[in-house]
């Protein structure tokens, strides 16, 4: 399960990366919104890695972390 949500995070980062290459810089508003979604994808990736190196269980619905030792 642990393996499954990180890989899904980077799958939807590397997407959001090339959104982000493929953005006009010329359009300020999508630029920084494609940007923001970046940021936030990788401050989860940077989260589910943690979890994994941790052995903590994040449950989703109200991102309570439980230690599994």
């Amino acid at each position: 399960m642990y393996l499954l949500n990180h890989g899904r995070v980077i799958l939807r980062l590397e997407k959001a990366r090339r959104e982000l290459l493929a953005t006009d810089p010329g359009d300020k508003e999508k630029l920084l919104a494609v940007s923001r979604k970046v940021d936030k994808l990788i401050v989860e990736y940077h989260r589910t890695k943690h979890d994994l190196r941790t052995g903590r269980l994040r449950l989703e619905d109200n991102c309570t972390c439980i230690s599994l030792v």
